[in-house]
């Protein structure tokens, strides 16, 4: 690819020089953005589905955050569906016809003006949308931290604020002179707003936003009463949303780069592929990290499957022994999960804990598990194997949840 556009850029009378240096950072690769769109869209779609399914599971409730998140998703796949048809089309993943060191007007640069119009236009609901997600998953989460919910509408207020004011900056941004924004781009420059620095306040902003918003909860959870292991694992959680912020950087670089040395990158269209890459892999991103703070019941669901199926269990019994006994009895014996044993062979179901209707009523608790497979022990002997399993939560359960 390199050694194609030097010669272009020879029949064209263009330093080569210009063409090697910016060669270095091209993005042609059409095909591989395509799939990366797609899977990112998989991917997205299905963390709002197991966000749903875990509130399901812990009868959390569905609530504000959540149908956000949906809006959030909907944002997103139109997003990745302006990237998508513009890398299908050509636009994204193209090149400027580059003469005596500058872009020449072309169809294809205002294809790519169009694209771009939409596309940082969307953007800018998607980023917000997504942030005040997690605002509201913070103030569920950490509830009873009044501190931490003051903060969290004080940013709510602050993001509500930051996406209005640079939609409608972008939406107007030529005025009401609407080809403007898909005009030749020495001409939207000289006519419409100082767009280049709008877009780097914009960018850092919108890294700053996100470092404060991932970092809230971080000093909370340390001081929670639990192993420095799981506080260890909690951060890490939170602490993908790290991610986020190095797309950010990484967009923001390649935008000032490509925006304030523009003699040495000449090719308008591929720096308008880069900027926009990196938005779609920071959005995508974004969209997965606000929902795995809740997705511990599906992980664990998981973790369950897979150590069974490891375990080859033949017969397994587990009894709920967080609630006390209906029949009179102080707690729960051994015989109990042996006449457990003896319901399940002859066909009747237990059920485990986490199917209980009624485990959690309100309020936050801990359910406990006990329970034991018939399976072959690691010296390959016959044997019983047996585990208690306890699952703690921060969120409220039942009608009460806020």
């Amino acid at each position: 690819m390199r050694i194609s556009l030097i010669q272009r850029a020879n029949a064209a009378g263009v330093d080569t020089m210009l063409v090697e240096k910016r060669a270095l950072a091209l993005v042609s690769d059409r095909t591989g953005l395509i799939i990366m769109t797609v899977i990112f869209s998989i991917l997205v779609v299905l963390a709002t589905i197991f966000r749903f399914r875990a509130r399901n599971l812990t009868k959390a409730g569905i609530r504000i955050d959540d149908w956000l998140a949906v809006v959030a998703l909907i944002f997103t796949l139109g997003l990745n569906s302006i990237f998508l048809a513009g890398t299908i089309e050509g636009a994204i993943t193209g090149h400027s016809v580059v003469k005596d060191g500058l872009p020449v007007t072309s169809d294809l640069e205002i294809l790519v003006q169009k694209y771009k119009y939409a596309y940082q236009t969307t953007e800018k609901l998607v980023f917000g949308l997504i942030k005040i997600t997690l605002l509201l998953l913070w103030r569920r989460l950490f509830g009873r931290s009044r501190a931490l919910v003051i903060i969290c509408y004080v940013m709510i207020a602050v993001v509500a604020a930051w996406t209005v004011a640079f939609f409608f900056e972008t939406v107007f941004q030529c005025g009401t002179n609407w080809p403007l924004n898909w005009s030749p781009i020495f001409v939207f420059l000289t006519k419409c707003t100082a767009s280049l620095d709008v877009l780097t306040v914009f960018g850092v902003t919108d890294i700053v936003t996100d470092l404060i918003i991932i970092a809230m909860p971080i000093p909370l959870i340390w001081s929670l009463q639990m192993p420095k292991k799981n506080k260890v694992a909690v951060t890490g959680i939170f602490a993908l949303g790290f991610f986020t912020i190095g797309a950010g950087i990484a967009r923001l670089y390649y935008y000032l780069e490509t925006s304030y040395h523009q003699m040495e990158n000449p090719d308008f269209i591929a720096d308008v592929t880069l900027t926009l890459l990196w938005s779609t892999i920071e959005v995508n991103v974004a969209m997965v990290v606000c929902s795995l703070p809740v997705l511990g019941p599906i992980f664990g669901r998981f973790r369950d499957k897979i150590i069974t199926l490891s375990r080859r269990s033949g017969v397994t019994a587990w009894i709920d022994i967080t609630k006390e006994r209906t029949d009179g009895k102080g707690s729960y014996q051994l015989s109990d999960i042996s006449r457990a044993d003896n319901s399940t062979t002859t066909g009747e179901t237990i059920s485990t804990s986490s199917r209980q209707k009624d485990v959690w009523r309100e309020g936050r608790g801990t359910v406990a598990s006990a329970g034991f497979s018939r399976a072959e022990a690691p010296n390959h002997s016959p044997g019983i194997l047996a585990r208690t399993e306890i699952s703690t939560t921060f969120e409220e359960r039942g009608p009460h949840a806020v």
